[in-house]
């Protein structure tokens, strides 16, 4: 028989470890109720969701609302739905970048506990009008011919200024802190939104292209000593002469060599002053670094340059053909360099595709020249009605070309309207363009006559 105060000993012993279990039960219970408000919870308005995220620092829980339009969502919509993503609206100052390769977010500035962040998802159309404000209009129209802004027959469905004189005049490269003008800033043009660009982090979105209106000078593509390609260039963009320049120097807004190539072997000039004329820092922090694509068509240059439709060279631009694969002649003087050629490159300023400029006829011809090979251009007001065209003007574009006997070819518009090959070393006119990162919009702005050469487009942007 115990005695009294050892039972009650006992029985103080007992409470405590009930007191001290029933504490931790208490803990574990909240604990496990929090992971699961964090993580599953469900509210009214959207299903909470916890993923794995790609994060630039910090840490905190995260929470996402889904939407079509307005519509709320009760989760993520598939990738293979044909939706694409078009805006994200978060609080405590988190950002989304969207991957609409792999269908994840990447979310920055994920610092504070309880981050909501609503995803907006919509059609390529919804996504070609998210690069306006949202109280903006976006001003296509699919029906009538004549209409200025009209969408591609690619599967991408890129949206593109048209016609002879479209309203897509733009500023750009202005001068800091002074208010927007023709004094303050050089005239660009758009050539479209486009669809399904990759960046340089392997994102794909939606972002709008532009164009040099008018450029100063003429300059080779590339040149070469008299020992490689009989001294005509390399029709390799990634090593050309001119993609150095307008990547190193122009972009860079610095003399570099000062040197600029026009013609066979190396020949070379005093360029501009591109400490004075380059593109200034705030214009360049709008330049995304993007995929670009450098193939070309499959069949040779014939001496006509039947270089076929415009919609059958943007999948040509796209393909993995080169330059050089069928030059047959490898130790004829005209196809013996030893650069290894590629189909994409990463780069921030390059030049208009040819199909840039097959695309941008309009009018109540549009249909027939987009049926039309581009060298055939010339004629039925092809080139009439086509604002990438300049009178009196041979332009390059970033293309190379096969030949069997040569790898020097390069495609470009010229003054005729045709699409044609040429050497690579013979001076035309170089129009920079450039993709603006997905976050640049055009400003908001109700005046009719915005976007043309008397009141062109202002563009904004928010940097992550």
């Amino acid at each position: 028989m115990k005695l009294k105060k050892y039972q009650d000993r006992e029985l103080k012993i007992k409470k405590r470890t009930f007191m001290l279990l029933l504490f931790l039960c208490v803990v574990s219970i909240g604990l496990l109720m929090y992971q699961s408000y964090a993580k599953y919870q469900d509210k009214a308005t959207f299903r909470i969701i916890n993923g794995k995220l790609k994060m630039s620092g910090g840490k905190g829980d995260i929470e996402f609302a889904f939407y079509n339009g307005d519509q709320k969502l009760d989760t993520l919509p598939l990738k293979d739905s044909g939706s694409v993503f078009l805006k994200s609206v978060c609080t405590n100052n988190a950002t989304v970048k969207w991957d609409s390769e792999n269908w994840v977010p990447t979310v920055y500035n994920l610092t504070e506990t309880k981050t909501c962040c609503e995803l907006y998802f919509g059609s390529k159309e919804d996504s070609i009008c998210s690069l306006y404000p949202e109280s903006a209009t976006c001003k296509y129209n699919t029906a009538e011919e004549t209409s200025e802004l009209l969408f591609d027959d690619t599967e991408d469905k890129n949206l593109r200024y048209v016609g002879a004189t479209p309203n897509n005049y733009v500023y750009f490269n202005c001068e800091k802190g002074k208010e927007q003008s023709k004094e303050t800033c050089e005239i660009w043009r758009i050539i479209g939104f486009m669809n399904n660009i990759e960046d340089e982090d392997g994102v794909v979105g939606s972002h709008i292209k532009i164009i040099r209106d008018k450029f100063a000078k003429n300059y080779s593509w590339d040149s070469s000593i008299s020992g490689v390609n009989n001294g005509y260039g390399v029709n390799e963009w990634s090593i050309s002469t001119i993609e150095k320049v307008l990547n190193d120097e122009y972009l860079k807004r610095h003399a570099g060599s000062n040197l600029c190539y026009r013609y066979e072997n190396k020949t070379t000039e005093i360029c501009p002053d591109w400490e004075t004329v380059g593109i200034r820092d705030e214009a360049r922090d709008m330049v995304a670094n993007i995929k670009w694509h450098t193939g070309t068509i499959p069949v040779t240059y014939d001496g006509n340059t039947n270089l076929i439709t415009a919609s059958y060279m943007y999948e040509a631009e796209r393909s993995n053909h080169n330059g050089k694969e069928i030059c047959q002649a490898s130790g004829e003087k005209y196809c013996n360099d030893d650069v290894d050629r590629t189909t994409t490159w990463i780069g921030k300023v390059g030049l208009m595709y040819p199909s840039d400029y097959g695309y941008a006829v309009g009018a109540e011809v549009r249909e027939a020249c987009l049926e039309k090979t581009m060298y055939s251009y010339k004629s039925g007001n092809c080139m009439t009605y086509n604002w990438l065209y300049v009178s009196g003007s041979d332009q390059w574009t970033i293309t190379p070309l096969s030949h069997s006997s040569s790898a020097n070819s390069v495609v470009l518009v010229t003054w005729t309207g045709s699409v044609e090959g040429s050497r690579a070393d013979i001076a035309m006119a170089i129009r920079p363009t450039v993709y603006l990162k997905s976050d640049v919009k055009i400003a908001l702005n109700t005046a009719d006559d915005y976007g043309s050469v008397d009141n062109p487009f202002v563009l904004e942007y928010s940097e992550n």
